[in-house]
């Protein structure tokens, strides 16, 4: 089973996430992520420090050179990943003549196929796009945050409130809570 992770691109650096993804690398789950700064970037680090290498599966909006990137792309750590031996798709959101912002958003939904669950930490506008994705295909989504995160575009239901904070910063553990649709 796959698990895929995204969040914030401005995440600041977070031992809850880490935490939260090394306890999913070592149960040997699978970890599915993308190419940005924030914490895609800080996923990509655990992997690293801990050479969970066979664990872990990056997907690259830019191919193997850089060529494709943009600012908040983490070139150098997904090429550090390739280099150390770690799975990258390239081009993972199509070839370069898409356009990078539709390169980016199919570049997540190429990461969640397959994946049993999606966790985002402080998730903005482009996870929640992703969250809806997942929503819609029935994955279950959670999102690490201090508040409860804006509802998914396209979406019905709401972020079930945590029972705990889990410690950091306030932060909490949501649950997407889906409403079934009135039949009539």
């Amino acid at each position: 089973m796959a698990i895929y992770f995204g969040g914030s691109r401005s995440l600041p650096s977070s031992p809850l996430l880490s935490q939260v993804v090394g306890s999913v690398l070592q149960s040997s789950q699978v970890v599915h992520v993308g190419c940005s700064t924030g914490a895609d970037q800080q996923v990509i680090e655990c992997a690293l420090r801990s050479s969970s290498f066979s664990q872990m599966r990056v997907f690259a909006a830019f191919e193997q050179s850089g060529i494709g990137s943009c600012v908040v792309s983490a070139v150098k750590v997904v090429q550090q990943f390739a280099a150390a031996g770690g799975s990258v798709s390239w081009l993972a959101g199509g070839p370069l003549s898409v356009p990078l912002a539709a390169r980016l958003i199919l570049r997540s939904v190429a990461a969640l196929s397959g994946c049993s669950a999606a966790v985002f930490f402080q998730p903005g506008a482009g996870s929640l796009a992703v969250a809806s994705r997942a929503i819609s295909a029935g994955v279950p989504v959670f999102a690490f945050s201090q508040s409860a995160p804006a509802t998914p575009a396209g979406c019905v239901g709401s972020w079930l409130p945590p029972s705990v904070s889990c410690g950091f910063w306030g932060w909490a553990c949501w649950h997407w809570l889906p409403t079934q649709a009135p039949l009539f």
